[in-house]
């Protein structure tokens, strides 16, 4: 006769790990958009004529009606295979088998978008992406085989100066940079910037903001490969979870929460209970529409620090 064994399922199932997408927040929001809307569209003012100093020449003055534009930008649809769960394993497991795959899809759904965020965001025009000129180190990531310079005092100087070039502290908007681990790792190398764990300050640790420097608050997350998800194919981003390659360029962003914007439909959530051709199991799929951009298309307000080789 067969010995029985008796299997004990823990309660606190091991969870997946998930890269920290609360960046997202930090941009012009459109909520709760439809599953069929396709374009996004924006109001963009027109220009007018600069002010005049002295008496005028002749009454009345000559009318100039300013032409308002508009900035668009397409919605694509995310979503994730449904998943099948039978009958006979959530009956087996100690714990909520169907609350945890819903999230473990929420959370995929997001990162996905995260990606596209990401690369929507990154800037195409060669003022704005720039290059670190430190010491020459190690990647730490995965698939890079060359030496990447590290981020140096002057390389951060360099991103203040552009930001201030481009005019737009007027918007009252707040700067924001994403980084890789090995950039925050340069960062703190360099004594004459101060992070919040030197300052004791909290509040931003529990925002997800990792320090402050230059007025620039800074955010780090990291994929599988250890990079932010900003990569580059020369002065072309790439979807942030593509194949690493050596030669590709990963790096950092920086943006005007102003100046960048995401569309986000409502998650949708499909559960299928008790389906016949899977004896009982249960399928669940969830999807929304998601778009995001750049707002100007002179692409101020964004700017790209990739690690050069």
């Amino acid at each position: 006769m067969a010995e029985i064994r008796p299997t004990l399922y823990q309660t606190e199932l091991q969870k997946m790990l998930f890269p920290d997408n609360s960046f997202m927040n930090r941009a012009v929001r459109e909520r709760g958009v439809a599953p069929d809307v396709k374009t996004i569209e924006k109001p963009v003012q027109g220009a007018i004529k600069k002010a005049k100093e002295g008496e005028p020449s002749t009454l009345p003055l000559p009318v100039y009606n300013p032409a308002d534009g508009k900035h668009s930008y397409d919605t694509t649809l995310l979503y994730c295979d449904p998943i099948l769960i039978d009958s006979q394993s959530e009956l087996l497991v100690n714990y909520n088998k169907r609350q945890t795959k819903q999230e473990q899809q929420a959370s995929e759904l997001m990162t996905k978008a995260a990606a596209y965020t990401l690369k929507h965001w990154s800037p195409t025009q060669t003022d704005n992406i720039m290059k670190t000129s430190g010491t020459a180190r190690t990647s730490n990531i995965e698939g890079f085989s060359s030496n990447r310079k590290a981020v140096n005092k002057a390389d951060m100087l360099a991103v203040h100066n552009r930001m201030m070039r481009m005019n737009v502290s007027g918007l009252g908007g707040s700067w924001y940079g994403m980084v890789t681990p090995d950039m925050y790792t340069d960062l703190l190398g360099i004594s004459d910037f101060i992070d919040y764990y030197k300052t004791g300050n909290e509040t931003g640790l529990r925002n997800g903001v990792v320090g402050r420097i230059l007025g620039i608050e800074i955010f780090v997350r990291t994929t599988e490969n250890g990079n932010a998800g900003i990569l580059y194919n020369g002065n072309t981003p790439v979807d942030g979870d593509s194949k690493i390659t050596d030669d590709l360029l990963s790096g950092g962003l920086f943006w005007n929460d102003r100046l960048v914007c995401i569309a986000q439909g409502t998650p949708r959530i499909s559960i299928n209970e008790n389906k016949a051709e899977y004896l009982g199991g249960t399928l669940m799929s969830c999807w929304m529409r998601f778009g995001a951009d750049i707002l100007r298309d002179d692409q101020k307000g964004v700017i790209a620090l990739l690690e050069s080789k």
